[in-house]
């Protein structure tokens, strides 16, 4: 979690005592460059360890963003999405081949495992994945599938990185949006 220590709000307030809304417009603005920070950070870190691309991260995953107002300081990012077709993780072979034993791995750090009764296939013209045979006859067929963005985000190494780069983010935009206010940008309302 990110937080703004006591000691902080404390010097914003001494500091902009006389400003009309100063300390939430430091406050609020520098939320919300942290939420920027989160969503950039989160995405850089999960393909750092995920083996998945930046394109198919996005098509999967949805990204719910609340940003801070003067009046809601609390800002909000929540990362949603069903799981993601294992197909769009690290996968060989990438179009359909028969007689080819289908390989994928999930993490960047994971050798490719084997999987035995997996083909890749192309549905209905549309879009191709990973697909295994729920039974002996042709009819239906299961797609493999992976971590859903919010599971990736959660992973306990990009979750302390996405921490991390937050806080500093909001150290640093406390003293710039004072900065800021006590050069005349903002503070006025």
């Amino acid at each position: 979690m990110v937080e703004i220590t006591s000691e902080q709000i404390a010097r914003v307030e001494s500091i902009l005592n006389g400003v009309q809304r100063g300390p939430e417009k430091v406050f609020f603005n520098a939320i919300n460059r942290a939420l920027d920070t989160v969503r950039t950070t989160a995405g850089r870190q999960i393909r750092e360890v995920y083996a998945i691309k930046q394109k198919d991260l996005r098509a999967e995953g949805n990204i719910k963003l609340k940003k801070a107002s003067q009046n809601d300081l609390a800002g909000e990012i929540v990362f949603a999405g069903c799981k993601i077709p294992l197909y769009r993780f690290n996968v060989t072979p990438k179009q359909p081949a028969q007689g080819v034993r289908v390989k994928a791995a999930v993490l960047k750090s994971s050798a490719q495992t084997e999987f035995e009764h997996a083909f890749i296939a192309q549905i209905q013209g549309e879009r191709v994945g990973m697909f295994e045979r729920a039974t002996a006859k042709h009819l239906p067929i299961d797609e493999f599938t992976g971590p859903s963005a919010a599971h990736m985000a959660g992973n306990s190494v990009v979750l302390e990185q996405v921490e991390q780069a937050a806080q500093e983010t909001i150290y640093k935009r406390i003293d710039h949006e004072i900065d800021m206010i006590l050069s005349g940008y903002g503070g006025k309302s």
